[in-house]
């Protein structure tokens, strides 16, 4: 336990919003794994998870570096998965063993992208200081005219 939070604490650190998505990925993991586990492969349910992961941080950092973008789902999913089976399923789209797992992916990561946007409309991603605030210190939120100026 004690050593999750200095790596969270680096990754805050190293990746801005880091602390923001973390609780929701582990929330995510544990219903993928409660709903799917028993009913796909390991390199399935982590290939969901990747997606999910992808899907929840692509609001805040699909329009910059597309490097960042994925160090940062890679030490997401890497909270959960050990470093050579989060690059797996990160870069590799299993063998699907039902149909449905595709559909599921679609729906899980276009879920995740709404959920990440309303995370963006709370957090303003883009200034450090409320990228790095914690869920019970939310920044304030960015109105349109102040975006435009």
């Amino acid at each position: 336990m004690f050593l999750m939070a200095i790596i969270r604490c680096i990754m805050d650190i190293q990746f801005p919003g880091f602390g923001i998505f973390a609780p929701k990925i582990e929330v995510a993991w544990t219903a993928l794994q409660q709903r799917y586990a028993s009913r796909i492969t390991d390199a399935e349910l982590e290939y969901l998870f990747a997606c999910l992961v992808l899907g929840l941080t692509s609001p805040a950092y699909a329009d910059g570096d597309p490097l960042l973008h994925f160090e940062v789902c890679r030490a997401l999913v890497g909270t959960k998965l050990p470093p050579d089976r989060a690059d797996a399923a990160l870069r590799t789209v299993p063998t699907l063993s039902q149909p449905w797992v595709e559909s599921t992916r679609e729906q899980l990561e276009s879920q995740a992208a709404k959920m990440g946007r309303a995370l963006q409309e709370i957090y303003d991603f883009n200034d450090a200081s409320a990228a790095d605030a914690g869920p019970s210190e939310p920044s304030r939120p960015v109105n349109s005219e102040e975006k435009a100026a």
